[in-house]
This record gives structure tokens, C-alpha cells and sequence, in this order.
């Protein structure tokens, strides 16, 4: 049985520091590396790093991204992030109803973290962020042969809604 763990939810803002935002690249690159190994169209661009680091740095804190990493005490200066969540918006033709929705992009716990909650709870702070900027639905992509992450999903409450469909031409 895993020991019970108090994790602190810290969201990137304007006035993070420079270490979360490496940490925050770091556990990317890995969850990047879990996609490529699923399907070779996921492998990320060279020098990736840089460029989403400039765009964390300019997005943190805002109302359209939501950055948070999630720490194993409560002392989160002296902690390695045990994962991150990256959410924004996804929105539809404005014929729609709903044509504004939350978007999970990217949930990773460390693997070492797994299994005690630690994802449900990056998952909660996304909730209430699109809650607050009045957002009722959230959405998401899993691969078709990702079964770890389609299960952990569909526990977590998420329905299955729309098939993509793609082809090489």
C-alpha cells in the first residue's frame, strides 16, 4: 500500500520561478517520450524546449492557460514536482451551443508518484479554473492504444464522445 502523501497544487503564474518551469519541461519531455513510444507522429520537433519555455513564461498566469505542478509536501522550494497539468480552451464554430470548452493538453505523474491520488488532484485545480472562467465541460484526446491512460480517464469520469478519423495522403 502507498503511503499517504500531502500534495500542494502550485499554478504557474507571472512570478514563478525559473526551477518550476525546468521541472514543468522536464516531466514534458518524458510524457512526449511515453506518446512516441505509443505512435511515431508524436515524436516532438527538435529544440522543442525552448520555444514552449518562452511560451509557459508568457502564458503562466493567464486566463486562457492553466499551468500547475504538484508537489509532495508542502515545501514545495525543497521538492522535485511529482507531475503537471497543462489546460486550456478548445473552441467550436460559434453556430454551437457549447463552442467554448476546457481542454486537458497534458497530465503526468511521475511514475514513482502514481497511485495515491496525485492526478485526481491536478485534475480538481483544472476543474475549478474553467469553473471560474465559466467553463461547465472539459474534454480531451487519448490514443486509440493508450489503454493506461483511456482507463485511468474513464475513471476519472471522462466519457467517450468523438472519434477522430484520420488518413496519409
Amino acid at each position: 500500500m502507498k503511503q499517504e502523501v500531502n500534495f500542494q497544487v502550485v499554478r504557474l503564474t507571472d512570478h514563478h520561478q525559473p526551477a518550476q518551469i525546468e521541472q514543468f519541461i522536464a516531466m514534458m519531455g518524458r510524457m512526449y517520450d511515453y506518446h512516441a513510444n505509443l505512435h511515431p507522429d508524436w515524436q516532438p520537433k527538435t529544440d522543442w524546449q525552448k520555444g514552449t519555455t518562452n511560451w509557459i513564461q508568457n502564458a503562466a498566469g493567464g486566463n486562457e492557460w492553466f499551468f500547475a505542478l504538484l508537489y509532495p509536501s508542502l515545501d514545495e522550494a525543497l521538492q522535485k514536482a511529482a507531475g503537471y497539468i497543462l489546460a486550456g480552451f478548445h473552441y467550436e464554430a460559434p453556430l454551437f451551443i457549447q463552442n467554448r470548452y476546457g481542454y486537458i493538453v497534458d497530465l503526468w505523474i511521475e511514475p514513482e508518484q502514481r497511485g495515491n491520488g496525485a492526478a485526481q488532484l491536478l485534475l480538481e485545480a483544472a476543474f475549478v479554473f474553467f469553473r471560474e472562467q465559466g467553463t461547465p465541460r472539459v474534454q480531451l484526446e487519448v490514443m486509440v492504444n493508450n489503454e493506461r491512460g483511456k482507463e485511468f480517464w474513464q475513471k476519472a469520469g471522462f466519457e467517450p464522445f468523438e472519434i477522430v478519423l484520420r488518413k496519409d495522403i
